[in-house]
């Protein structure tokens, strides 16, 4: 009895303590499978993540910062009318300009990128090279594979001088490949997903973005943004969140879906500043492919790169509270609660009840279940293009640099900026063990399409980073301070999907000014001529190129979705914005138990 009654009233203390904070929220779930054509719209929306000052106006997908998470099964083809309900700002500059391609421009032009997917890059899927002026619209058609690999991808613009605008905008949202009925252990299997979408709000440097591209309707909406003078309005969001909490019930396992939906050089820098509720974060996967060797515990700081992703399985085994950093930035703190107390959503004061699978609340904790410890898996089996090159020679011709060197107007693969069109640096062919050579991973985050890679030499192994793991973003800040290395060697095997293939450094800072590449697998065997080529740094021709692919370059011009806009209009667009409710419950429960 005694017992109980300090745990509540502890409960309540902590509830109390925090009641000027934000209980976590988690954006809606669009399920593809069920819903087989999915409209996504790019629009302003008015947003209030608690940085101070009033709220204003970013460029969002789906309505929501970060957007609506999209949920599908491998062999579904997602289907997704994209909408570009933004307006032209005339006096903004273009790409197209005289001198200034490579440069900061085309704010309200946009496409898609669905960033992590083993899926073409051949329209009507994945082409990043696709241009879809305002109020236009395209239907993209992506089939995945029916043995994609599930895990955690994400969805964002990638046009080529607006990429960093509209990422430090927000304008992101995560992308689940589901996992299949009963593969996975049951504790992982039965564990409370959580979707957790970490951005970077870099105020100063988005201004500063704004200004070059001559984007003056989001230059005069930041300047409405007051507050984060100590931390020089440089602020880290959680789900669209500044500084939230996130309850969660004592000794129960949840499995964190981890988005870094970053565009700078820096790893997230995940880590627990103070650990009283007992958190334990065990590695399952990274960049949407499962390790080999989970449980991974991991205990420093979690490297995670931008554009990379994560999942743990995390557990808390004491009652207290755990304070997360990112970016060297208080970002989420953890409330561990006994059992026995129903938790109090923040927003209004109301307590929970049946929580459903992938709710945007929170957790249940009268009903949640204190569970073992994890037991070691791995899958049954990898699909073919993620089966293990560790011990596999790279095939003749294929191993190529990539060096990542300059900043702003110095920005280079190879040395060369980034040129659209006919223009490549690199060839391989369907069924190749390609071997890329990276230089410069310690300042620049490396990221290709289509083809996940293996990390196979070249650097000093930490919690994080294992020989043989599989990521598609790779940035090793701390790597040549500890090994003094200073190239990575990444391999994988072109098994499917032939087509231009992007590779770019994930600060769009730099990718913007040209530090930007195009390779191509052409579509074809060995056995019929398929060969690599390195350092080519112009236009390809011959066999297994596919038709439309290599020079061509599609804008969008069709019809304004005028019916579409004016419904955006006339409902007065979205706001969100995050009200705080006091505990109250708490009083009344130890009341109830003291009578009892």
């Amino acid at each position: 009895m005694i017992r109980r009654f300090v745990t509540l009233a502890w409960t309540c203390l902590t509830s109390m303590a925090i009641s000027n904070a934000m209980e976590l929220q988690y954006p809606d779930i669009w399920d593809a499978d069920t819903n087989p054509s999915i409209t996504l719209d790019f629009d302003w929306l008015t947003v209030d993540p608690g940085f101070g000052g009033q709220p204003f106006r970013t460029r969002a997908l789906g309505g929501s910062v970060p957007g609506p998470t999209i949920k599908l099964s491998p062999g579904t083809i997602l289907n997704v009318q994209f909408r570009n309900l933004l307006t032209d700002q005339p006096e903004s500059y273009k790409t197209s300009d005289v001198g200034r391609y490579n440069m900061y421009g085309d704010a309200d032009m946009a496409n898609l990128h669905f960033h992590g997917g083993h899926v073409s890059s051949v329209l009507p899927a994945d082409d990043t090279t696709l241009v879809v002026h305002p109020g236009h619209s395209y239907n993209f058609t992506v089939p995945f594979p029916e043995d994609h690999m599930p895990g955690l991808h994400w969805v964002h613009p990638h046009h080529h001088g607006s990429s960093s605008l509209h990422l430090v905008g927000g304008a992101a949202l995560a992308l689940i490949v589901k996992d299949a009925p009963n593969s996975l252990p049951k504790e992982v299997e039965n564990a409370e997903e959580k979707v957790l979408v970490f951005q970077d709000w870099d105020v100063p440097t988005a201004k500063n973005i704004a200004r070059k591209a001559g984007d003056a309707a989001f230059a005069s909406s930041l300047n409405t943004i007051e507050g984060g003078l100590e931390v020089g309005q440089r602020f880290v969001t959680v789900n669209g969140m500044y500084q939230p909490t996130m309850t969660v019930v004592r000794g129960v396992w949840q499995r964190w879906r981890i988005l870094y939906a970053g565009w700078q050089d820096l790893p997230l820098k995940l880590f627990m500043e103070t650990n009283e509720a007992g958190c334990e974060l065990q590695l399952l996967a990274k960049d949407g492919i499962f390790i080999t060797d989970y449980p991974r515990e991991i205990t420093k700081t979690i490297p995670l790169p931008p554009g990379g992703r994560a999942d743990f399985m995390v557990r808390c085994s004491n009652v207290g509270s755990t304070q997360f950093s990112a970016l060297t930035r208080d970002t989420l703190t953890v409330v561990s609660q006994g059992s026995d107390i129903t938790r109090v959503d923040a927003r209004d004061g109301i307590t929970s009840s049946a929580v459903p699978e992938d709710s945007k609340n929170g957790t249940n904790l009268l009903n949640a279940q204190v569970t073992t410890d994890l037991t070691s898996w791995q899958p049954a089996s990898y699909p073919d293009y993620l089966q293990s090159v560790m011990e596999m020679p790279p095939s003749d011709g294929c191993t190529c640099p990539f060096v990542l060197k300059g900043y702003g107007d110095t920005s280079r693969m190879n040395g060369k900026t980034y040129r659209s069109g006919n223009n490549f640096q690199h060839t391989t062919y369907l069924g190749a063990i390609v071997q890329r050579e990276l230089v410069g991973i310690y300042e620049h985050s490396y990221h290709q399409h289509i083809y996940p890679f293996q990390l196979v030499s070249g650097f000093e192994e930490t919690e994080y980073f294992h020989y043989g793991d599989w990521h598609d973003t790779l940035l090793d800040e701390d790597g040549k301070k500890s090994s003094g290395v200073t190239t990575w060697v990444i391999r994988y095997q072109t098994t499917d999907i032939g087509g231009k293939m992007m590779v770019h450094c994930h600060n769009t800072m730099h990718a913007d000014h040209g530090m930007m590449a195009k390779e191509y697998v052409r579509d074809m065997m060995a056995d019929v001529g398929g060969s690599c080529e390195c350092d080519i740094f112009g236009p390809i021709s011959g066999a297994g190129l596919i038709e439309d692919d290599v020079g061509q370059v599609t804008v969008m011009g069709s019809v304004k979705e005028e019916a579409a806009k004016e419904e955006v209009d006339e409902n007065g667009g979205s706001t969100i914005s995050y009200c705080v409710a006091v505990v109250t419950s708490c009083a009344a429960m130890i009341v109830s138990l003291l009578l009892d």
